[in-house]
């Protein structure tokens, strides 16, 4: 995969299957690769991480955390990802802090 934002529209005409990935549901550390990065029908990016226990987890980066750079990660780093649970419950990505960068294949 480029290290681009695809699009939407990019992601259909190229048969992107993203059907595998799930929110994260627990707070806590991990590592991950950065597989993919996409657009979404709302406001700010998303990011498709495979991490090391087998877990693939989309991250919706909300317009309040843009300015942290975390969509400028280049596509294939490995990741040390800090999820938090907020004040509703919900689970969402705190920090994104680069390990090292590795080249990969989507499939």
């Amino acid at each position: 995969m480029e290290d681009k934002i695809y699009t939407l529209e990019e992601m259909r005409s190229l048969g992107i299957d993203t059907l595998k990935y799930k929110l994260m549901d627990e707070p806590g550390e991990v590592i991950g690769t950065l597989m993919l990065k996409a657009e979404s029908r709302r406001q700010g990016p998303r990011l498709f991480f495979d991490l090391e226990d087998g877990r693939n987890i989309i991250t919706p980066i909300f317009i309040w955390q843009l300015g942290k750079g975390m969509q400028n990660i280049p596509t294939g780093t490995v990741v040390k990802l800090t999820y938090v649970r907020n004040s509703t419950g919900y689970v969402h990505l705190e920090n994104a802090v680069p390990v090292e960068t590795v080249s990969v294949a989507f499939s």
